[in-house]
């Protein structure tokens, strides 16, 4: 195997698959990446066989062709400190590969390409396609309210439900809930619910490019399995099984009690006051009156906090605890400038309430929902 290669593409591509790598396997060969060169491209592998990702990339200068896999860590490292030239780089038989750019040189010893997990093609008959665009808006607007904690294994995670004309994301930590929804490019095949790991979800929001106008190709796959392809890359990654709660049982009807306020405003006001809490007192203290909302935290230990934000709000006076994370999460994502927040009772959810458009045909901007319970405070 040989090929010469630009530093910085070959460093992009790196980067793209090695967050895929599992450095705590048991198995040596998970530690690799696979490096193949083919039908005059370059293909770049790794997996923790949870997740895998694959990146390719056209050669333009001579190569042979051959295979090899690569510590995933030392190899990255490597080229991210070879300077901005071309990187030949060329596989022996015995598994090592040499690495030269400039005047510095490099030998890296590798394992066997026959040892690496075989990479699953995609089923060309079913899918949908979606914006790159409208997918990382989904997972941005949800993600964060994916739950962190194992013993509930199956919040780990976010919902996807493709239906005929619309994706939606759907994350949940029990505590509060984030739902997103946005027009498909073209018709799904079939309906589809899938459970996508937060590793997954994770690494599909970096590896998006809003900019780049090329769909993103969603594929099911047999063992429970689920593809993305855009670009030169594919995601394939397994499924968590399970049930996912019935989300929209628990979505409240609108309510006519609405709290409205500049976004910016109330992010900053519930940033100061969270500088109060601890972890053994989190509340914050929203207080609604006439046209003002009023952001207090007071703690014996650390002192107290209080900041008067313009609003408009015309229900009853009310008083409600929140866990400041759960509203600085998602009001750094939201894009509007004016937040209106559903506020029914103190001891009901608050909602935020996007509308959905009429037509859910591409668009980059998902419909949204997201619900966060008040906290009991003595």
């Amino acid at each position: 195997m040989r090929m010469t290669i630009p530093q910085p593409q070959l460093l992009k591509s790196l980067q793209m698959v090695e967050r895929a790598v599992n450095d705590r396997s048991t198995l040596p060969i998970l530690g690799n990446i696979l490096l193949e060169t083919r039908d005059d491209q370059l293909t770049l592998t790794a997996t923790d066989l949870d997740v895998g990702i694959q990146c390719r990339f056209p050669l333009t200068q001579p190569w042979e062709q051959g295979a090899v896999t690569l510590p995933a860590r030392r190899l990255a490292t490597i080229v991210r400190e070879l300077p901005d030239d071309t990187v030949t780089f060329e596989a022996k038989k015995n598994h090592t590969a040499t690495l030269s750019c400039g005047t510095s040189s490099f030998r890296v010893p590798g394992l066997p390409a026959e040892d690496f997990p075989v990479f699953p093609g995609a089923e060309e008959a079913a899918g949908a396609t979606i914006p790159q665009a409208a997918l990382k808006a989904l997972i941005t607007q949800t993600s964060y309210a994916m739950s962190m904690e194992e013993a509930r294994f199956i919040l780990n995670g976010a919902l996807l439900s493709l239906q005929t004309h619309a994706a939606t994301f759907v994350a949940t930590d029990g505590r509060r809930l984030a739902v997103a929804t946005s027009g498909l490019s073209g018709a799904a095949h079939q309906p589809l619910e899938a459970i996508l790991p937060a590793k997954t979800v994770r690494e599909l929001g970096r590896l998006l490019d809003a900019s780049e106008p090329e769909d993103v190709r969603i594929a099911p796959l047999k063992d429970n399995q689920l593809t993305f392809q855009f670009g030169g890359v594919t995601v394939i990654t397994r499924l968590l099984e399970g049930q996912f709660p019935q989300y929209d049982k628990v979505i409240p009807a609108p309510s006519k009690t609405i709290l409205s306020c500049d976004r910016g405003a109330l992010l900053s006001a519930v940033r100061r006051a969270n500088l109060m809490t601890s972890a053994t007192s989190q509340a914050v203290l929203f207080e609604l009156e006439g046209n003002r909302l009023v952001v207090s935290k007071e703690s014996a230990e650390l002192g107290s906090a209080r900041e008067e934000v313009p609003a408009r709000y015309d229900g009853q006076p009310m008083r409600i605890a929140f866990n400041p994370e759960f509203w600085l999460d998602v009001l750094k994502v939201l894009e509007q400038d004016q937040v209106h927040i559903e506020c029914s009772n103190p001891d009901r959810p608050a909602v935020i309430r996007i509308p959905r458009a009429a037509e859910l045909t591409g668009g980059a901007q998902p419909s949204f929902v997201y619900l966060v319970l008040p906290m009991k405070v003595a």
